[in-house]
């Protein structure tokens, strides 16, 4: 009896609490609808570009995938530059050169295969046409021979010689690198956001709960002091936790790292300030550790899914509007096109912009909800 006592005041409890509810079971329905549709749009299809490449050799690769025909090298390279191609081939001395972009690990195969699917094509075709005409000249030879002489010559088979491999190098990245080094820019970029989110929400939901924002708030401070007090206390730890992690990543997991490293460190810190400022912003919302947690599941868990480790190339364009309202979609292509492809600050500012955007969104509505509390 003394049980069902305390189940029911429990349960009570939970029902009382309409957020509780709704996280319980709405929360995980929707991640995993969300997983479900990412997951779906994911394509193997790549697009290759060309540069004055035999007529045979386009239209067999045209059969086999999507391609963009340039009138110059350079047209190609901007385009190969810009990721709107994954390879770019060009002939010289009738020898194929195949330059692969090599941000993009499943991205490099898919491209290779094509392109060898190709050459062995073009490859056969042109061993068969060989193989016919020298064929058709030895039996006009053994004709001739067998007029002269009256004696019948046994010709050995035509044999056509391999093939020289083409020349493949890649823009970004090598043919060695694995999947960790894709996608360990991501993963940086999301441990970071979720540590963050945790200690920064935590920690400010305590200062609530001690008494201590109350007395904060009674005092003739103006909100914005106490929000940036509270958000440069928090981030000196931030900033060391951001750069244990980035430390462990780079050197001593060595993960490829090309671009500034300090520039790196920057987009990292930036990242944890944007969680900072939505861990102090959510637990403005919050009266428990675990209310605060319940809000991981549609603030922080879907932000992985628009990082960069899926491939949403054939995503509807709702999934497409979430992903532009996911501070980690910018802050995960930083860290990518800075760790894999070498970017300078001049290739990455709009990210930065928008990082900062968001930063000082939440900064904003901080504020706000502090006002409901201590009205100026």
């Amino acid at each position: 009896m003394q049980t069902l006592t305390v189940a029911e005041r429990v349960i009570s409890q939970i029902f009382r609490d309409k957020r509780t509810i709704a996280m319980m079971f709405l929360a995980p329905l929707f991640v995993l609808f969300l997983l479900s549709t990412i997951l779906g749009s994911s394509s193997d299809d790549v697009t290759i570009g060309t540069v004055d490449v035999p007529s045979a050799f386009a239209d067999t690769l045209a059969s086999k995938t999507e391609t963009a025909s340039f009138k110059t090298e350079a047209e190609g390279m901007d385009a190969l530059n810009d990721q709107r191609i994954e390879a770019l081939i060009t002939y010289q001395n009738g020898q194929p050169e195949i330059l692969i972009e090599g941000g993009d690990v499943s991205k490099n195969a898919a491209a290779l295969q094509v392109i060898q699917e190709t050459l062995i094509t073009i490859q056969g075709q042109q061993a068969t046409a060989t193989n016919t005409k020298l064929s058709e000249t030895v039996k006009q030879l053994q004709q001739r021979l067998t007029a002269l002489t009256n004696q019948t010559f046994d010709a050995p088979s035509p044999v056509v010689p391999p093939s020289a491999k083409p020349d493949i190098q890649f823009l970004y990245g090598s043919p060695d690198a694995e999947l960790f080094d894709q996608i360990a820019p991501a993963l940086m970029g999301f441990f970071i956001f979720l540590f963050v989110f945790i200690i920064a929400g935590v920690s400010f939901l305590r200062e609530r709960s001690s008494g201590t924002l109350e007395r904060t708030l009674a005092t003739p401070l103006k909100r914005s002091s106490i929000v940036f007090g509270y958000f440069v206390g928090f981030f000196l730890f931030v900033t060391i936790q951001t750069i244990l992690i980035q430390l462990f990543i780079v050197n001593v997991l060595d993960v490829t790292q090309e671009g500034n490293y300090f520039l790196l460190l920057f987009v990292n810190l930036l990242t944890a300030s944007v969680a900072l400022s939505l861990g102090l912003l959510l637990s403005s919302f919050s009266r428990t550790e675990f209310q605060l947690i319940q809000f991981i599941p549609l603030a922080i868990v879907p932000q992985i899914f628009f990082s960069g480790l899926f491939d949403l190339t054939d995503a509807p364009t709702w999934v497409e509007v979430i992903n532009r309202l996911m501070p980690l979609t910018y802050a995960a292509d930083a860290l990518q096109n800075i760790m894999i492809r070498g970017a300078g600050f001049t290739d990455i500012w709009m990210d930065l912009i928008v990082l900062t955007g968001f930063m000082t969104l939440f900064v904003l509505l901080n504020m706000r909800a502090l006002k409901k509390q201590r009205p100026v």
